[in-house]
């Protein structure tokens, strides 16, 4: 994905290295944009790594209006769960309202006779969701005192609510020099803000150990003993910052047949959580608080169904917070993630018009450079604090007492204590951020050894790649029914990732540093210093080269009918956690997992057609084909140590786990996809004549599994306007598709849809809104059905996710 033809920076600290290559609209603001350009295959003039296409996102320009024009709105957004009569936060505050107040301003005008335009806009959003997960924990494994082929291991209840709000600006400027040269800048800043309280009760039932009475996937109850704990009260404080700057100046210059353009792109990407110096907060409590006793659960008889009552049977009570205790009371008072990306880089094309005499080509032919830089770190574990105050554990969870209750007003999940409460103890992390910081002395800075490898060598990452480009490419028009387009593109890319250069274990040991036998790592934070950080990182470098053919054929085969055949060529880059970091050893499951600098992307030949009639000016239909052959797939592979090539002694019997192309690395997918366009204006009646119907559906076949890749999916649209009003009607279904492939886990299909519209009260105002997941369908990950001799479960769901419906109303004027 693309903005006006450039690659822009998004740093995700979320996803962090495992995301590293995507396009991130966390920061991002759709209110400068203009259009969208879809591309199933691409030209030579494009860069490569598109292997389904391109999305291209064009924003306004200034030379795209007429005068001077200002554009401004006011908007709210709304929540389902707002209008209900208990909040679920964030924070501890109470109120807010039921709205969240946002709007936009655009300003655009040409000066000096046409000949500079300046366009500016800037937008505010905020928004707030919660978001309901019901977790099933199925355990499959049966007993003798569990036969059934599945029992509910663990019930996982979660809220998420958040606030998010967005900030973005964008000032475009194009200034003619000459009638032949346009001098052209185009910036954009962006900033975000997500502060989010995810807030989980766990029941465990011990189901397999223990035995439950009762049907053990609808109706049960526990038989824990005493001192089993029976519920966890998890919190995690979420203050996430985002901010984005792109500056691309370009020109252009024209004159007779040749046009030469070329610009210089500069972007960056910074995204960091901080919910102690944002909120006051501490990101958890590295341990959470546990309480025991037997509950029942009961719910509907559907293997759908969330709407589980819990309610607690014996035991401490579950809303008392002495009931609670804790294996520690250590906490995590910072997140530690942050992530920056940096890209910069230039191009310059030349295109000129030859008139042959069979028929004018036009050539086309450039070069481009770019660097792009990566750091994320993730150094929670630095930030470990254990209280060790006057307060008794009792006291110390009563002090950090939540307020704010999680409501299930679209699952319908509830629990009750002993004593019938609806509102079981939860910690509070505003809380405990407070009293960390009332009294920094009653808290001591906690760093193992193992927290200081964690939080300085194997979550931190430096990738630098630097992208080398030329290509060629001729168009033509041969016949008023052909036109023709053929080019080639190089690309030659190079990493750069720095690493750790470690001491062995007898070098750590020479120098009078205690090493572990099983993994010879030093045992000491001063000896993971010395062992890791005496010497400087080493570069690990790869290189590889690509060349990607592209061809296209436009015929006009009949009067309004058009056939399109497309193919190109390109890549997939393997994402940054994959290419740079350590060795991360597990001794207790003795494998090691290691990154692959060198591995080689995959590489996808892309074929279309498209066959369309339109019906002029009311629409059109058309048929799509596509096949993507994918040459050098990779994923996650175990090894031996002989298999990965490691020839020391010290991991000689584990298993090595690294990103490998896999065999021939071949995947083909194939699809056809049909879509309508079509105004029924002429067919209809008033009041009816303003209908427009679009729709699409796709079928995608691949020879091999593809998570969350769906076999078949439909739009829908419905389109009125009549007089003042404009009404929109947007559907999406999408089927069943795959989730996780070993486990045969998968989304179950659902429908997706959008109302919005506008009434323009007089010229220049209109008020407008819009309504996302009207039906409020919430999302299931499935299980695949199981049998044994005790029963048959068919598919059930695994987990539950619904983030209710929410809305915006707002009023625009046009000056």
């Amino acid at each position: 994905m693309t903005i006006n033809g450039i690659s822009v920076a998004g740093a995700d600290a979320n996803e962090g290295a495992n995301s590293s290559r995507a396009f991130s609209f966390e920061q991002a603001s759709l209110s400068s944009i203009d259009s969208i350009e879809i591309s199933k295959t691409i030209s030579a003039d494009v860069d490569a790594n598109a292997p389904a296409g391109t999305i291209n996102l064009r924003t306004k320009r200034a030379f795209d209006r007429k005068g001077r024009r200002i554009v401004a709105s006011l908007n709210a957004t709304t929540q389902s769960d707002l209008w209900d009569n208990r909040r679920a936060g964030p924070t501890e505050k109470s109120g807010n309202g039921r709205f969240r107040p946002g709007g936009s301003i655009e300003y655009s005008d040409v000066f000096l006779d046409g000949r500079l335009g300046v366009l500016a806009s800037a937008s505010l959003s905020r928004t707030h969701t919660e978001f309901e997960t019901v977790q099933n924990g199925w355990n499959y494994a049966p007993t003798a005192a569990s036969p059934f082929p599945l029992a509910s291991a663990t019930l996982t209840s979660r809220v998420t609510a958040q606030e998010v709000s967005r900030f973005s600006t964008n000032v475009t400027v194009d200034f003619k020099a000459s009638d032949s040269l346009t001098l052209s800048l185009m910036s954009m800043y962006n900033r975000s803000y997500n502060l989010s309280d995810q807030r989980t009760f766990t029941f465990t039932s011990g189901a397999r150990a223990r035995g439950l009475v009762g049907d053990p996937a609808f109706d049960f109850t526990t038989q824990q003993l005493a001192t089993a704990n029976t519920v966890t009260a998890g919190s995690i404080t979420i203050a996430k910052k985002g901010s984005g700057l792109t500056l691309v100046p370009s020109f252009e210059f024209r004159q007779n047949r040749l046009t030469l353009d070329g610009n210089f792109a500069y972007t960056n990407s910074r995204s960091s959580y901080d919910p102690l110096g944002k909120e006051g907060a501490v990101f958890n409590l590295a341990n959470a608080p546990t309480v025991g006793g037997n509950f029942s659960a009961q719910r509907s008889k559907d293997y759908l169904a969330a709407d589980w009552a819990v309610h607690q049977v014996s035991g401490a009570d579950w809303s008392n917070p002495s009931s609670y205790t804790m294996s520690s009371t250590i906490l995590n008072t910072q997140d530690g993630r942050s992530a920056y990306v940096e890209r910069m880089g230039g191009g310059l094309n030349l295109t000129v018009d030859v008139p042959f005499g069979f028929a004018p080509v036009t050539f086309k032919t450039g070069a481009k450079i770019q660097r792009s830089a990566y750091e994320y770190e993730n150094q929670r574990e630095a930030y470990r604090y254990q209280y060790t105050g006057p307060l008794s554990t009792a006291e110390f969870l009563s002090q950090i007492q939540s307020s704010t209750p999680l409501t299930f007003n679209n699952s319908g999940f509830s629990y009750t204590s002993l004593s019938g409460s609806p509102d079981l103890y939860m910690p509070s992390n505003y809380l405990l951020g407070r009293l960390f910081l009332d009294h920094p002395d009653q808290f001591v800075h906690t760093m193992t050894a193992t927290n200081y490898y964690n939080a300085f060598i194997a979550n931190s990452r430096h990738f630098e790649e630097d992208t080398n480009a030329a290509y060629s490419m001729a168009t033509s028009q041969p016949a008023d029914w052909l036109s023709v387009r053929a080019g080639l593109r190089w690309e030659q890319t190079k990493t750069r990732s720095l690493e750790p250069d470690p001491l062995s274990a007898a070098e750590m040991t020479a120098a009078g540093y205690a090493v572990s036998a099983s993994t010879g790592q030093a045992t000491t934070v001063d000896g993971i210093k010395h062992q890791y950080e005496s010497r400087g990182r080493v570069a690990r470098k790869g290189s590889y080269d690509y060349f990607f053919p592209s061809a296209s054929a436009k015929f006009s085969i009949f009067r309004n009918t058009d056939l399109q055949l497309g193919y190109s060529r390109t890549i997939r880059r393997p994402e940054v956690s994959v290419l740079a970091g350590v060795w991360t050893v597990n001794e207790t499951a003795q494998t090691v997992t290691a990154p692959n600098p060198g591995l080689t992307p995959e590489i996808s030949d892309n074929f279309s057609v498209r066959l369309a009639q339109y019906f002029e000016p009311v629409g059109l239909i058309a048929v799509n084909y596509f096949r993507n052959k994918l040459k050098g797939a990779f994923q996650t592979q175990e090894l031996t140590a002989r298999e990965f090539g490691y020839t020391g002694t010290e991991f000689a019997d584990y298993l090595f786990r690294t990103t490998t192309t896999v065999g021939d690395g071949t995947i083909d997918i194939e699809g056809v996809e049909l879509e309508l366009n079509y105004s029924l204006e002429r067919l209809l009646p008033s009041p009816f004549k303003g209908l427009t119907l679009r729709g699409s559906y796709t079928y995608t076949k691949p020879n091999e599994p593809i998570s969350l890749t769906p076999q078949n999916m439909v739009t829908a649209a419905l389109a009125y306007k009549t007089g003042p009003v404009r009404l929109y009607l947007n559907a999406v279904w999408t089927d069943d598709r795959a989730g996780t492939i070993s486990t045969g886990t998968y989304d179950r299909a659902r429908w997706d849809v959008n109302l919005s519209g506008s009434y323009q009260i007089k010229r220049g105002f209109q008020t407008f809104f819009a309504v996302r997941n009207l039906l409020s369908k919430p999302a299931y990950r499935m299980a695949p059905g199981v049998a044994n001799l005790a029963g048959v479960a068919p598919d059930h769901d695994a987990n539950y996710n619904n983030a209710g419906v929410s809305g915006t109303v707002g009023v625009r004027a046009t000056f």
